[in-house]
């Protein structure tokens, strides 16, 4: 095949059909290119459209010949396609019944594939779970009381592992088994240990109430009878107290009676004789005042015995209250009133910086209980030794 090399601007065409109108284009251009019409004036734009009409005339006749000679060659490919379509079609219709019984076999084959390695895969993960479930038992545990943390251990040592169904993880789950016996008989020794300890700080926090109960019975015994004692001097005092008032307006309403006898008799007798009676009066009154004044001296003395005996009552309670206490803090032991301290800062919101200091004189109160116990268990053995 021969490659006709054309340049911009050559009039030579590989379309022979072509030919007129690309020799013509020499001519064109040399009479068209560049040229610049001035519309403006009529005659310059009939010219221009003289010109714009042979080009065009030109361009039209170009495009029929293109579609003229192109029909056969469009025909021909139609041909080609339609035929290629043709042939595919039977081509297809003998491949495709073959290619259905390779798919669905294939389509079989991968189905059955999936079914044994999802079977597999679940067959697996059952597995995990049984041995994840046996793992998870002592965490489950934690915090619970003794007899379910028992129960649960008898479980798990009649637990029987099947080989034959756990096959490489027989030992995986033989170990996960035998873990899991030994942390929940540890969480069973440590949770026995927690509750007799719980048990014993509950029988001391009871004993520490009723100590703290009888001495406030104590307190409230000794309030009572210092309140009645009180009330007993005060009654008594306010007795006397009114007798004497009485006693008082007696001698008033008598020196008054009196006093109006002797103006009577002053008026009925001679001056001189009513001055004797006046002097009279006068000494028995000073009399009356003498046995008042004795009285009242009496009864100062009995109200400041009454003083004394509320004062000495008052003495006796608190020497009451004292003793109680004192009572109450010899029985008191050191570990008692820091355990109650404990008891009472657990019961109570405390400041933020203080839970540590409980914290470790709560763990300072477990290691002298441990301690005490040793010492206990130590000496026992020594005077066994000795006897």
């Amino acid at each position: 095949m021969t490659t006709t090399e054309k340049t911009a601007g050559s009039n030579m065409t590989a379309i022979a059909e072509y030919s007129e109108t690309a020799a013509a284009l020499a001519g064109l251009r040399k009479k068209h290119e560049g040229v610049v019409f001035d519309v403006t004036v009529p005659k310059e734009m009939r010219a221009a459209k003289e010109a714009r009409a042979e080009l065009r005339t030109l361009r039209t006749g170009l495009e029929k010949k293109r579609v003229e000679i192109k029909a056969p060659a469009l025909e021909r490919c139609r041909l080609i396609d339609a035929e290629a379509k043709r042939i595919t079609a039977e081509l297809v219709s003998l491949e495709e019944p073959i290619d259905v019984q390779i798919k669905a076999e294939e389509a079989r084959a991968e189905m059955a594939r999936l079914e044994k390695l999802e079977a597999e895969r679940l067959r697996v993960e059952a597995i995990q779970k049984k041995i994840q479930v046996i793992r998870d038992v002592p965490a489950s545990l934690v915090g619970k009381p003794s007899v379910i943390i028992a129960g649960q251990l008898a479980n798990l040592k009649a637990t029987v592992l099947d080989e034959d169904e756990l096959g490489a993880d027989y030992l995986t789950a033989t170990d996960a088994l035998a873990a899991a016996v030994a942390r929940v008989q540890d969480l069973l020794a440590g949770q026995k240990e927690a509750e007799a300890e719980q048990a014993k700080i509950k029988a001391e926090r009871e004993e520490l109430e009723r100590v703290r109960a009888e001495n406030e019975r104590l307190q409230r015994e000794a309030d009572e009878r210092a309140a009645a004692d009180r009330a007993e001097a005060d009654r008594l005092a306010q007795v006397e107290r009114d007798r004497i008032a009485a006693e008082e307006a007696a001698a008033r309403a008598a020196e008054q009676a009196e006093q109006e006898r002797l103006a009577a008799i002053e008026r009925g007798k001679a001056m001189e004789a009513a001055a004797a009676e006046r002097d009279r009066l006068a000494v028995e009154r000073r009399e009356q005042e003498a046995e008042m004044q004795a009285e009242r001296e009496r009864q100062a003395a009995e109200q400041r015995k009454l003083d004394e005996q509320a004062a000495q009552l008052k003495r006796e309670r608190q020497a009451a209250a004292a003793k109680a206490e004192a009572d109450r803090l010899a029985n008191l032991g050191l570990r008692e009133a820091a355990q109650a301290i404990v008891d009472h800062c657990i019961k109570t919101a405390i400041p933020e910086g203080f839970a540590q200091l409980v914290d470790d004189l709560r763990t300072a109160l477990a290691n002298d209980e441990n301690s005490t116990v040793k010492a206990v268990t130590v000496n026992r053995t020594k005077k066994a030794a000795r006897a």
